[in-house]
């Protein structure tokens, strides 16, 4: 790379990142240097829907939330995706938005002005390329593709038709405002593949010559002179490198590498830097308001050998892949997460408990060994949607390459444990619908009764788990002593720094989070042509 200045500097070009890059470039706002930590994507695990548990621990970051009493002193991994796309790259391709009330109370609770549900419903449509759905709630044109599951399990079906028997009714469109319901999720894919950001996003600019994407490119520090934002600084290969910005620093580096990259550059709380060395330049709240979605996955067996267990061995594994290379079609289409149900369970007029149907059992990540020597069977994974718990994103040293400390306050507040607990009971009341009862033949986690208030409490401590939602570290608003970026999500303090990810979110949403952060910096794309 010849050039060294450039007008923008993106860093991460995950969900966020890569949408606000290709944005300035098909806008010609001028050029625009892409720095991303991981590597390119050109991993065939990458591309293949069911492939996404061997593609999560290759393309991640291995970030992890300190042991605490809440969560009976478990070490819980807070995965990130470190490879171009980022998480959208590794995720489980599911579109969903949230709830109207989420974005509402943006606006009334945390005083975030324009970014209320009106606003990001413009920004969802922008970004989106429906193939069933229009309308009022739809877009058609945009560049992310969202597609109808080229494969339903029937144990997925099962598992809706039981929601539908305990009352719940069967919806096409959970993002329309009104979510509470059960179906098949839309996912992010093109014909059978994964359409993640680099996808979406970047493969129409890669050839611009006002693009440069640099991957494996550890930014260390953002250049900061006299409260401005100059450049940064970067490792690759050994060598070190530095850029300047002749408009903007734009941090796209999630909720964790975020609040990271700004307390190496010293902007942050004085007791996080001092303790590792840094002069503070600047006291802002960064790496505070950290939070997240906890899930669980409930555990069943199947009577009969009708799982999606097995089909990644042998002839099978060989029979699925040749079907997907030649067709884009079959067992390897399935997102895996291919149900859902949204659920009121504590009667608040909207739901909050998600319910994703998995038709094999969940053993990627099981903390306590469940499911060991298990074959055939279904999980449901089970959490609640808007988690009141906050914790903090710190430095564990001054060297970049050092993973940060995150106290995740999992579940310190009542409030949370409760709702997890009612996930959890719903979760088994869809297991006991006749249509499963006749599939079902044990269910072996939790091993305790539905009614058991005290034993379900014991095993939601003992095998929550986040679902790689985290949110909120670098969070908008218009106090600096609460927020770290102004409503046009530029740090308080600094000129021609921002920060536009899911750290800018005050509130986590009540959902996935890749197409709410997708919306973002659709919104945050517009913020800065306009500053141009």
């Amino acid at each position: 790379m010849a050039e060294k200045s450039f007008d923008y500097i993106v860093v991460g070009a995950g969900s966020a990142g890569a949408t606000i890059a290709a944005n300035l470039i098909e806008r010609r706002k001028g050029t625009v240097l892409l720095l991303e930590a991981g590597a390119n994507d050109r991993d065939p695990l990458i591309h293949i829907p069911a492939a996404v548990g061997q593609a999560i621990p290759r393309h991640t970051w291995p970030y992890a939330a300190e042991p605490a009493e809440e969560t009976n002193g478990r070490v819980l991994p807070v995965l990130q995706g470190r490879v171009l796309g980022g998480s959208s790259s590794v995720n489980g391709m599911l579109y969903v938005r949230g709830q109207r009330e989420d974005y509402d109370r943006w606006e009334t609770e945390f005083g975030c002005t324009g970014w209320n549900a009106g606003e990001m419903l413009r920004y969802f449509k922008k970004s989106e390329n429906n193939e069933s759905l229009s309308g009022e709630f739809h877009g058609n044109d945009g560049h992310l593709r969202v597609s109808e599951n080229r494969y339903r399990h029937p144990l997925t079906q099962a598992c809706i038709r039981a929601g539908q028997q305990l009352g719940y009714q069967y919806i096409t469109d959970y993002n329309n405002w009104r979510q509470e319901g059960c179906g098949f999720f839309q996912a992010a894919t093109i014909n059978g593949r994964r359409c993640s950001t680099s996808v979406a996003y970047l493969s129409g600019v890669r050839k611009n010559p006002n693009l440069s994407i640099v991957t494996d490119a550890l930014v260390e520090r953002i250049e900061i002179e006299n409260k401005r934002a100059t450049g940064v600084t970067w490792r690759r290969s050994n060598a070190r490198h530095t850029a300047t910005a002749r408009a903007e620093v734009i941090v796209c580096a999630g909720a964790i590498g975020s609040p990271k990259l700004l307390q190496l550059s010293g902007v942050g709380p004085v007791d996080a830097l001092e303790a590792v060395g840094i002069q503070p330049k600047l006291v802002l709240p960064v790496g505070e308001n950290f939070h997240d979605h906890m899930h669980m996955s409930v555990n069943a067996t199947t009577r009969h050998p009708i799982s999606l267990y097995g089909q990644d061995r042998g002839l099978r594994a060989l029979r699925n892949l040749t079907q997907w290379l030649l067709f884009r079609t079959g067992i390897l289409t399935s997102t895996i997460l291919e149900g859902f149900l949204f659920a009121d369970t504590c009667n608040q007029g909207r739901p909050d408990v998600e319910l994703h149907f998995l038709p094999v059992i969940d053993s990627f990540d099981d903390p306590v060994g469940a499911t060991a020597g298990r074959t055939h069977g279904l999980t449901i994974k089970t959490g609640h949607l808007q988690p009141r718990s906050r914790g903090r994103v710190t430095l564990r040293s001054n060297d970049p390459n050092a993973l940060p400390r995150i106290e995740a306050g999992y579940l310190s507040d009542p409030e949370d444990l409760a709702g997890q607990v009612r996930a959890t009971r719903l979760a088994l009341q869809v297991l006991e619908q006749p249509t499963l009862r006749a599939m079902i033949d044990e269910v072996f986690n939790p091993a305790c009764s539905i009614d058991d208030d005290a034993a379900i409490e014991e095993w939601v401590r003992n095998s929550s788990k986040t679902v790689f939602h985290p949110v909120g570290t670098c969070r908008m608003g218009t106090d600096p002593k609460t927020s770290v970026t102004d409503l046009q999500l530029r740090v308080h303090g600094i000129a021609n720094l921002r920060v536009a990810d899911s750290s800018s979110m005050p509130q986590v949403p009540s959902g996935n989070t890749n197409a709410p952060v997708i919306a973002l910096a659709e919104k945050a794309a517009d913020l800065i042509c306009e500053a141009a």
